[in-house]
């Protein structure tokens, strides 16, 4: 069974991009025929791309009341977001998460810990730093974010025909197989290797 697998999408520069494609299972590299197709198939992935983007900026727009209520600059709600995701992280590496200082990372964390969004607690490894995470309430906020999000996208489904409704979801399934497949090895450095 020979399935496309196409790599994810590396910002080179500008609006330029590579798109890396093989076979999946097989550990044989595409033809060179298979590499012109795909190449000759650019403006539909801009569309694709281009699609995606209204969805995700239409789901952004409607969670604005809600962003409004929380009364949360974007820097502190980016913060909540990465504690939530990275639980255990220090404001340092919160800062470099951020692409800020320590000490920003470090006020940014205190507004949230007085909101009782964050909490901080002792790192058993070394007494001297504390480590963060989400409190129920933090918690609670996030999920309702993501509650609205999927609300709204199955209002959106709901009002595609049958026929549409399968083909969004053939294509969603075969994008979300190829972006949880692991990268091929480049060679390059990851953020994770520097850190």
């Amino acid at each position: 069974m020979y399935l496309l697998h196409f790599d994810r999408i590396r910002q080179t520069s500008g609006d330029t991009h590579e798109l890396g494609c093989r076979e999946m299972h097989t550990g044989t590299q595409a033809n060179p025929h298979e590499r012109t197709t795909l190449h000759a198939r650019g403006p539909l992935i801009d569309e694709v791309v281009s699609d995606m983007a209204t969805v995700y900026a239409s789901l952004q727009e409607l969670k604005v009341p809600t962003w409004l209520r929380l009364d949360l600059t974007m820097a502190q709600f980016r913060a909540l977001v990465v504690v939530n995701h990275r639980r255990g992280i220090t404001v340092g590496e919160l800062g470099c998460q951020l692409s800020i200082g320590q000490s920003a990372a470090s006020v940014l964390v205190d507004h949230l810990v007085r909101r009782g969004l964050v909490e901080r607690t002792e790192d058993p490894a070394d007494r001297r730093r504390a480590l963060l995470g989400c409190t129920s309430v933090g918690e609670a906020l996030l999920a309702e974010l993501r509650h609205l999000s999927r609300k709204n996208l199955k209002e959106w489904l709901d009002l595609l025909s049958d026929e549409e409704l399968e083909g969004v979801a053939r294509g969603l399934r075969v994008l979300s197989q190829a972006a949880c497949a692991p990268l091929p090895d480049t060679g390059l450095i990851t953020e994770e290797e520097t850190a």
